[in-house]
């Protein structure tokens, strides 16, 4: 039987964020396994990424697969926004003046992120820097995603993929590793649409 690893063991062994391991999953360079909200990666498919995340580029790399069609992302009213670093996009309806629909990664169904959640939350850190909190067992004391898990009662999170949102939107923006900081506000009244980091197709 195979050996697998969390996430968190994952970026503990190869000195990474989290963020940056489930960056990987998301794009679909380190495949992984969903069991209900827990992520398990095969110690095997870690050992190619010398092969997947080359230091030095193929020269010759494999085509990118076309991106999803105008007609097959948006019938929904729902649109594409970046993570915070650029290099992957998750979908998005609904906005954090309204509350959300997001789904993260390949997940077929959303995380609902009602308008009185996103009110609260807005609330709760006004002003703060705050730890985005991305690992799944433990988000960590007083982080987005501890207030996440607490609110919604799930074991899910999404933190990493609201963060990003919030900074689209104009609600926070990044502040040191591993944190976002919320604007006032006034701040945050300034952008009531997505701003051009949102990503259409």
């Amino acid at each position: 039987m195979p050996s697998y690893l969390t996430p968190e063991e994952l970026a503990q062994q190869l000195k990474i964020e989290v963020d940056d391991v489930m960056l990987l999953i998301e794009e679909g360079t380190l495949p992984a396994i969903r069991i209900g909200s827990n992520i398990r990666i095969r110690e095997e498919d870690v050992d190619q990424l010398h092969v997947t995340c080359p230091a030095v580029p193929n020269p010759n790399p494999p085509l990118p697969a076309p991106a999803p069609s105008a007609k097959e992302a948006l019938t929904d009213g729902s649109r594409w926004c970046l993570t915070r670093t650029g290099k992957a996009k998750f979908r998005v309806l609904g906005s954090i003046a309204t509350g959300a629909d997001i789904w993260p990664g390949q997940m077929q169904y959303p995380i609902k992120f009602p308008k009185l959640f996103m009110d609260a939350m807005l609330k709760r850190f006004l002003g703060a820097e705050v730890p985005v909190g991305g690992k799944f067992d433990d988000a960590g004391r007083g982080s987005l995603g501890e207030f996440i898990q607490q609110q919604l009662q799930t074991k899910m999170n999404p933190a990493v993929y609201l963060a990003a949102l919030l900074i689209d939107e104009g609600y926070a923006e990044p502040a040191r590793r591993g944190y976002i900081r919320f604007r006032s506000n006034s701040a945050s009244t300034q952008s009531k649409t997505p701003s051009k980091r949102a990503v259409s197709v």
